[in-house]
């Protein structure tokens, strides 16, 4: 359940953040962006597996990623409640029962506690097995399943919408992790057809520089995309340490497609999305 006690929790520490004058909506609405961006790039994962799995430190990428997907879950609730209860209630209600009924009671909560507030504060019945069928659907899909969230459907009922561009960047090919010291990184994947590829990078590999750029960050690419974005087809060395020995590989840089997703206010959204959109934002209902 860390995706609710850790990642649901981080969509609150988001709002909390305006609710409280401290950030403004804008600055919300680019956290939440990010964080599609952020699943959208990683292994598809489910809810439940990456709340466990984290126990035993997975190397591709998933590790943590009940933060930002758990976090996106509870905006995808938080809309769906306000949707069905035409913006009477909230997942502030689901979470205020449970405070109240179980952490309060001394006690923790199980999926029964979780689903029956859902369903409550939505409307429905009071046990999970008479809950609204899309609360089910959404436990099937996206906790217990690894469905990417269903934006298009969802981001209108709060005045949202996501929008795509394609532009070209400068990419690499190469899922990475931390370096067991603390030079470079650990290559655990190298993408087919890629310039690491054709360059010869081997999973296991050590990732010390790329031309000019020395890699020291696992989150190495923007550095990398704003030198050489502008340099598609040059050649650069690429030294990777291997067992022991430091090797020096040649590359030439490549730039790939990549959709750019923007999360923004829907000018054409209708009343009902616009109330439930400040609701979210202000912690107001109707």
């Amino acid at each position: 359940w860390l995706w609710v006690s850790e990642g649901i929790t981080d969509y609150y520490a988001d709002l909390t953040l305006v609710r409280g004058g401290i950030a403004d909506s804008d600055a919300f609405i680019q956290r939440t962006a990010n964080k599609i961006i952020e699943v959208g790039q990683t292994t598809p994962v489910a809810l439940e597996d990456a709340s466990l799995s984290t126990w035993i430190h997975p190397v591709d990428g998933t590790g943590y990623l009940y933060y930002p997907k758990g976090s996106l879950a509870g905006l995808v609730l938080d809309i769906m409640i306000r949707d069905a209860s035409d913006n009477r209630r909230s997942l502030d209600d689901v979470m205020g029962e449970l405070y109240r009924t179980t952490y309060k009671a001394g006690k923790g909560f199980d999926s029964l506690d979780w689903w029956s507030a859902v369903g409550r504060a939505a409307g429905g019945k009071s046990l999970r097995s008479d809950q609204d069928k899309r609360f089910a659907e959404f436990d099937a899909k996206y906790v217990d399943g690894r469905e990417p969230y269903p934006w298009s459907e969802l981001l209108p009922l709060a005045g949202l919408r996501l929008t795509a561009d394609t532009i070209q960047q400068a990419r690499v090919g190469v899922s990475t992790a931390p370096s067991p010291d603390s030079a470079g990184i650990r290559v655990i994947e190298v993408v087919p057809g890629s310039m690491a590829e054709e360059a010869g990078i081997r999973a296991g590999d050590i990732l010390l520089s790329l031309g000019e750029e020395q890699i020291k960050e696992q989150d190495f690419g923007p550095a990398y995309r704003a030198r050489y974005n502008s340099h598609e087809g040059e050649e650069i060395p690429i030294v990777v340490r291997r067992g022991t020995e430091s090797v020096t590989l040649h590359g030439k840089v490549r730039l790939v497609p990549q959709v750019q997703q923007k999360l923004e206010l829907d000018p054409t959204a209708g009343e009902k999305a616009v109330r439930i959109r400040s609701g979210i934002l202000h912690g107001v209902r109707n």
